[in-house]
């Protein structure tokens, strides 16, 4: 058997790989002899079937499950050994792969096409965007209170602001007055605020990081790839329509976290850091440092419980591996920080309409724009009225 790699463009590479028949023969022999010792037919014994009825009844799918696996074995050897930074897996490769026959042939070669990821050079020090510092303005902290109390209804009368209120929406708390009251919805705003910052933050990092930092891929290969990986669900045409918005972005994106994270070994995930993210998430802030060990083992039962689940293990991974690299990206960007209230960070963050042509202004036009205005603020209203504290009991924190 021998592999030989050529290159076929920038960014692919081809792999070919010459097998003879003497490189599977024994294996298919060996595969057929397990087959005798097993088999039960009609007028024999078991293990007594003749070797030749058994090579005629398996023999084909036998030698065609033993030359794939020797054939798969040899280019993951290539890949390994040569340390070839693939994308996606190989494909078949069409401009050069000719029909196969084992019964037939003594010798065959395989041709497949790798894409290869680009070097990427990322400098973050030189990419501008903003962070924005959340404050719940007077405006909204009345509209949230005045939410609170229509909420608590009492004879289908609004909540009275007192001291029965005030213990209902935030239990274990001593607040007196109405200021103490406000000063703490306020900062349960903001807390949830903090959390919705983070995430636009990342978003637009994402966004900026994409869009700036420039490299080429091997961009028919992927196409073919995504259609070979979806298994039918997706055709060629669905690719070509999303391709640019898409997939493209996703996959430069990928290469450019992957890019940060070698470079930076401490954006690593550690199995503390993942085991820690889930404690605070279902504990809140324990102090496990002076916590019996009976205590211990039952909380890390918990989270070796919660952990177990693959699919939620992986929706927490990427949880935490999203917030360290949230919180490399604000070291490491030209950040410039941004203090507004809740409206005018859904202002700056909703997606710019575009400007029409300058029109002379009329009565109609006029009414429009006043429409346009009252539309806007009810959004507004609704993106505010989603980060509140109106419930009767306090959410579970984040």
């Amino acid at each position: 058997m021998k592999t030989t790699q050529t290159a076929k463009g920038d960014l692919l590479a081809t792999i070919q790989i010459d097998i003879d028949k003497a490189d599977y023969a024994e294996d298919v022999k060996k595969e057929l002899k397990n087959y005798q010792h097993k088999a039960t037919l009609p007028g024999f014994r078991q293990g007594k079937v003749p070797f030749g009825m058994i090579e005629k009844m398996y023999g084909s799918a036998v030698t065609f499950d033993k030359l794939n696996k020797k054939v798969s074995e040899a280019l993951n050897n290539h890949i390994v050994e040569n340390k070839l930074d693939v994308m996606g897996y190989p494909l078949s490769d069409p401009d050069k792969q000719q029909p196969t026959d084992p019964e037939t042939q003594e010798t065959m070669s395989f041709f497949f096409e790798v894409g290869l990821k680009p070097e990427i050079k990322v400098d973050l020090g030189k990419i501008a965007i903003n962070d924005y510092n959340i404050k719940a303005s007077k405006k909204e902290i009345d509209e949230t209170i005045k939410r609170i109390q229509e909420g608590n209804k009492k004879d289908d009368k609004p909540a009275e602001l007192n001291e029965e209120l005030f213990k209902m929406i935030f239990p274990g708390k001593d607040i007196k007055d109405e200021k103490e009251f406000r000063k703490e919805v306020a900062a349960e705003m903001e807390r949830q605020y903090v959390v919705e910052a983070e995430r636009m933050f990342f978003n637009n990092a994402i966004d900026k990081l994409v869009s700036e930092i420039k490299f080429d891929m091997p961009d028919a290969f992927l196409k073919r790839w995504i259609v070979a990986n979806s298994e039918g669900k997706i055709n060629e045409e669905d690719v070509e329509k999303n391709y640019d918005n898409t997939y493209s972005k996703t996959f430069r994106w990928q290469l450019i976290e992957e890019s940060i994270v070698k470079a930076n070994p401490e954006l690593v995930l550690k199995e503390e850091e993942i085991r820690e993210f889930v404690t605070k998430m279902y504990f809140g802030n324990l102090d496990t440092a002076n916590m019996d060990e009976d205590m211990k083992g039952r909380l890390n039962g918990i989270v070796d419980s919660i952990l177990k689940d693959e699919n939620q293990r992986q929706n927490i991974q990427n949880q935490v591996a999203d917030n360290k690299l949230t919180a490399f990206l604000k070291k490491a960007m030209k950040v410039t920080v941004v203090d507004t209230d809740y409206e005018g960070f859904v202002k700056a963050v909703l997606p710019k309409e575009e400007k029409p042509a300058a029109k002379k202004t009329t009565k109609k036009t006029a009414e429009k724009k006043e429409e346009k205005a009252e539309v806007k603020e009810e959004k507004a209203e609704k993106a505010t009225a989603k980060k509140t504290t109106a419930k009767k009991t306090t959410k579970k924190a984040e």
